[in-house]
């Protein structure tokens, strides 16, 4: 026979990929070749009292007489070559014209590339070929090394044929650097991945005996690896896309450390990928069952992946991943995965099924007691919730929680739009009712999950405030702009915080409803009063009818100044505005007076001494601030707590004193049915 090459081998080397991270693909090409070697001496009645057999020996970086001598496990010697043993139909004319030709199509119908050779050469320095196959009831011989040159054929040989017999000897000599720092050592890794690439093999009973031994004839039967490590109950789903058909085999496996979905063609694994990220239920750690644990491993096989595997096995030929339009007619791997990932939930729904109960149930707890808000989800979306991840903490099923719930809030924005719309439409009244009382059934437990989300709010800012006032370790008090935030973000105005964003219900609850609020700024630089003075309130609010009226017929607009002192504060001297509340709240009231305003609609109001103000000092009330009180003939509150006074000569003035504390007891005890109501 002539071996003349059709085509630049080096070149062809140089364009194939194989990437560092997959060194066992050059194995895993050469096994299959033996898998179709051994397949079609079978189709010839060549096997037919014999069984097929692969033998693989991973030779290692040392002596060979030495390694061959050493008791126990040579894992800890590199792996360096393999050579890989059949017993198949041999490289015949036809098989050894189809090897020599560069882009042959003579396996074609099998899954055959014509390109696991320069796979190899890839990773490997040489093949090194000895085949012997039966010509005419004649046994014939070949042997020639294959290497990355332009020839890329080189010492061609006859050896002598001992007896019929028919089989090849191929050996992957010497892995190259780059690909031998990720190639395993261990051989029973080596061989479970072997057993992983192949399992469709073994699942359908296709597979020839493959046997995996070092060179002191320690050996793995991946048979025997099979059965043990990958269990026998294997489940079966199917699925279709389009007019396409699909199957998953579902095995379990001792070995492997997590669970994975292959998807596979012609019988081989393409890409591996992770369930857990995909099927959280799973879980990162083994199923117990029994004495025994395993991972799951899922094969999706197809005709349509065997026509799209890519030419070196690393992938598939689909359109963009990223469309996963279930209105397009084009298949893509996306779509394969998410009905993969459907059956495989099916296959699984008993285990997952319980799985996920309790789950939710280790989770209701947490949403009952400390997140009510999203009690409601419960009810309209359990099954969102049973697909979280298991063993969250109480933060990130907050933030899951809130994820889900946002939605949530669009889908029924969205079925309050199109209700609108059909209402013209609708056939008969009874079809509009029946949705509508969907609607606002979802729509009131929206409200219900805000009305509680407000009030955990609160109970949240209350016990952040009683944190703040107490002293720290080192016995100093927060400073009075932090105070000052939790009423109100300090040096912003109403126009930049909403008003389910200010706390000033802390103080009194109908603050919150005011014309415009200036927070820690000069009165210079607010739009809304025509005062050039550069003081500055903590607080100034403004309401066009009294702040305490819920009428709006009121006659006067009012304002409202609030001050914050550092808790436990003791330096307060009387007739200095800079260390006097009192004698501070009224030089503001000063500034004011006389002064305009403008309110709603650009309406000019006069600041006369008519208007009435409402001054709040938050402060512990310490010995130098009481005798100023009682010098200035405040009345205490009722309840002890406070103290407060009204002037009317100069100016309509209500001043109150507020300890820290007084706010505290105040805010609980108007909060306190709805927390009893939450339970929190």
């Amino acid at each position: 026979m002539a071996y003349t090459p059709t085509s630049n081998i080096a070149n062809k080397v140089r364009n194939t990929r194989l990437p560092r991270t997959q060194p066992l693909l050059p194995l895993f090409e050469i096994v299959s070749n033996s898998i179709h070697s051994i397949e079609e001496a079978r189709s010839k009645s060549l096997l037919a009292d014999t069984e097929g057999r692969i033998v693989i020996d991973c030779i290692r970086m040392g002596d060979p007489e030495i390694l061959s001598e050493v008791k126990g496990s040579l894992d800890r010697y590199d792996i360096i070559s393999f050579i890989v043993s059949d017993n198949g139909i041999g490289l015949n004319e036809e098989n050894l014209k189809s090897f020599i030709e560069a882009d042959t199509d003579h396996k074609i119908e099998i899954g055959g590339k014509g390109v696991g050779r320069f796979v190899c050469l890839k990773a490997y320095n040489e093949l090194n070929i000895k085949s012997f196959y039966i010509d005419k009831k004649e046994t014939k011989s070949i042997q020639f090394n294959f290497r990355p040159t332009k020839e890329g054929f080189h010492d061609f040989m006859y050896p002598e044929v001992n007896g019929l017999a028919h089989g090849t000897t191929i050996k992957l000599n010497t892995i190259k650097e780059e690909y031998k720092k990720k190639l395993p050592n261990e051989i029973r890794e080596v061989a479970l991945e072997l057993v992983s690439h192949f399992q469709l093999y073994f699942i359908t009973a296709n597979a020839p005996k493959i046997v995996i031994r070092n060179q002191n004839n320690d050996e793995i039967d991946l048979q025997s690896l099979f059965k043990s490590d990958f269990k026998k109950d294997v489940k079966i789903g199917n699925f279709i896309i389009g007019e396409q058909a699909f199957k998953v085999y579902l095995t379990k496996s001792d070995e492997y450390q997590s669970h994975k979905l292959h998807f596979c063609a012609h019988n081989r694994s393409v890409i591996k990928e992770g369930l857990y990220s995909r099927i959280v239920d799973l879980g990162k750690k083994p199923i117990k069952e029994g004495d025994s644990s395993f991972y799951y491993q899922a094969h999706v096989v197809s005709n349509i992946l065997d026509d799209n595997v890519d030419t070196e096995r690393i992938g598939f030929n689909f359109p963009d991943d990223e469309d996963d339009d279930e209105d397009t007619v084009d298949i893509n791997l996306a779509k394969i995965r998410r009905n993969s990932l459907s059956t495989i939930e099916d296959l699984l729904s008993d285990y997952l099924g319980n799985a996920r109960t309790l789950k939710v149930e280790s989770y209701k707890p947490i949403i009952y007691d400390r997140l009510p808000q999203y009690r409601s989800l419960l009810k309209y979306k359990e099954k969102e919730i049973r697909n979280l991840p298991p063993n969250l903490s109480e933060e990130e099923l907050d933030v899951e929680l809130y994820k889900i719930e946002s939605e949530w809030r669009l889908e029924v924005k969205k079925e309050k739009i199109t209700l609108l719309s059909e209402n013209k439409d609708v056939t008969t009244m009874a079809d509009y009712q029946l949705k509508y009382e969907k609607f606002l059934s979802e729509f009131n437990d929206i409200g219900k999950s805000d009305l509680a989300r407000y009030v955990v709010h609160r109970k949240t800012i209350i016990e952040l405030l009683e944190s703040l006032i107490e002293s720290t370790e080192f016995g100093k008090f927060e400073n009075e702009e932090l105070i000052h935030s939790v009423f109100f973000p300090i040096r912003t105005n109403s126009d930049e915080v909403p008003y389910d964003k200010q706390n000033l219900w802390l103080i009194d609850e109908r603050l919150t409803y005011h014309s415009f609020l200036a927070s820690d700024k000069t009165y210079n630089n607010i739009n809304q009063v025509s005062s050039g003075s550069t003081d500055r309130t903590d607080l100034l609010i403004y309401n066009e009818a009294f702040a305490f009226s819920d009428s709006k017929a009121a006659p006067h607009s009012s304002f409202t100044i609030v001050e914050f002192k550092k808790p436990e504060r003791n330096d307060y001297h009387d007739y200095d505005d800079s260390k006097n509340p009192i004698e501070q709240a009224e030089k503001y009231i000063e500034q004011l007076l006389d002064g305009k305003v403008t309110g709603r609609n650009g309406r000019h109001v006069e600041v006369t001494k008519n208007t009435p103000f409402y001054v709040y000092i938050v402060c512990d009330i310490r010995p130098s601030l009481k005798k100023i009180l009682q010098r200035r003939e405040f009345e205490n509150t009722p309840d002890g707590k406070g103290w407060f006074k009204v002037k009317s000569k100069h100016y309509s003035a209500y001043i109150e004193v507020l300890p820290f504390e007084k706010v505290l007891d105040d805010a609980k005890k108007r909060n306190r049915i709805l927390f009893e109501k939450l339970k929190i």
